[in-house]
């Protein structure tokens, strides 16, 4: 039957009988079997070494040229290496600007003991389940599941989001990161994005159990190019860096009304050499990985819109979960999610977002999100996001 025809299947199968879900695999005929084993030898790269984290992740170090993105069909015949570097970096209109001093703490996130040899890079160490969720979550995604309606199951967002149809070169922000419940069949996030078409990019945090096996938060990105569309590192996107990879667990995060602990992630354009999207954390900036202009067909010349905010999922008879902090908005970092320091790129410029950004926040009800533009101290252009989720009958 193949993975193919499984896949819609399993989907199903998930969306409306989480637990059936399981045994529905397990019941996988001998080809499927097959087929899952082979795609496992193929994610689960032979290690030279091997680094189990505090929360028990395990991640192999596989050699740069092995990584999975080299899998990927279009990108064969490559010439990268592990020392790449972004060749255009963007500049800021105003010196003045260019570290902005924050009264939120950075979360340093990198594996025990250096993180992998210098060659390699870390892959997390993939099980038949995990498998399977990563494909399920990333047929959901991809699609959305989102009806749009208020109090419907599915995707839901609250972003800002540019209107202007104009060449991005990049995207970016500090995050304020969280970690708040959600069942087992449902995510949340706060994230970037930029996009052409139906080509995108995504990089943010999220707490998503079905698709890590945890109730953590992690680092994620998210990769919609051409045929292709996978969290992580599985579908095209290049790692660099040895001791950090793309799905760590995030901690410490935010608390309501206390500590607030950022993350500040980029997706920028190298726009004088290889067209590449290169994925950059902290400030000043450190490059991660990248992903490769040849595995796209619309994002390969340049993107057309640029969006910051959250998106959370729920199936059908589950109460939607929180988003941001969980709560309802209050207009105050201290309680409120936020991406703060918002950028766009043009013109291998970074310059804020232009003040008509169009706010999407399709379940009023339960989420929302608020341009508060630049608003100056250290903190610049914030945009503010969240909700307490739940249904909409017990909101009214």
């Amino acid at each position: 039957m193949g993975l193919k025809v499984i896949l819609p299947y399993l989907l199903v199968c998930y969306l409306f009988f989480y637990c059936k879900w399981i045994e529905g695999y397990k019941k996988l005929s001998q080809e499927e079997e097959l087929e899952f084993e082979e795609q496992l030898k193929r994610l689960n790269k032979p290690p030279v070494k091997t680094i189990k984290t505090k929360y028990g992740d395990i991640y192999d170090c596989v050699d740069f040229y092995k990584q999975l993105a080299f899998d990927h069909p279009l990108l064969k015949n490559h010439n990268f290496h592990p020392e790449m570097q972004l060749t255009s970096i963007p500049r800021r209109v105003s010196q003045e600007k260019k570290v902005p001093k924050l009264d939120f703490e950075p979360v340093n996130i990198v594996l025990e003991g250096g993180g992998c040899p210098v060659g390699t890079v870390p892959i997390r160490r993939t099980t038949k389940d995990d498998l399977i969720r990563a494909k399920v979550y990333s047929e959901i995604h991809a699609s959305k599941m989102n009806p749009l309606v208020d109090g419907k199951p599915g995707t839901h967002y609250a972003v800002a989001r540019t209107k202007q149809n104009i060449n991005y070169d990049g995207v970016g922000a500090k995050l304020s990161a969280w970690n708040i419940p959600v069942a087992a069949s449902q995510y949340t996030s706060g994230r970037i994005k930029i996009s052409n078409g139906a080509e995108s990019l995504e990089a943010g945090w999220t707490v998503n159990p079905g698709l890590y096996g945890d109730n953590q938060t992690h680092l994620y990105i998210y990769t919609n190019a051409g045929q292709s569309h996978c969290f992580n590192a599985q579908c095209g996107y290049v790692h660099l860096k040895p001791d950090m990879p793309v799905d760590m667990v995030i901690n410490p995060t935010s608390s309501y009304g206390g500590e607030t602990y950022v993350i500040t992630l980029s997706i920028v354009k190298d726009v004088t050499e290889t067209n590449n999207w290169i994925l950059q954390w902290d400030d000043p900036p450190i490059n991660l990985g990248f992903w490769p202009a040849q595995i796209f067909t619309n994002l390969g010349n340049t993107a057309t819109q640029v969006e910051w905010g959250g998106e959370t999922f729920s199936p059908p008879d589950v109460p939607g979960p929180g988003m941001g902090s969980g709560h309802a908005i209050r207009l105050d970092t201290i309680y409120d999610a936020f991406c703060a320091v918002a950028h766009i790129v043009v013109n291998n410029t970074i310059i804020n977002p232009p003040d008509d950004l169009e706010d999407l926040d399709d379940d009023q009800y339960r989420y929302s999100v608020v341009n508060k533009r630049d608003v100056g101290d250290g903190v610049h252009y914030l945009i503010i996001y969240g909700g307490l989720g739940g249904t909409t009958e017990n909101l009214h």
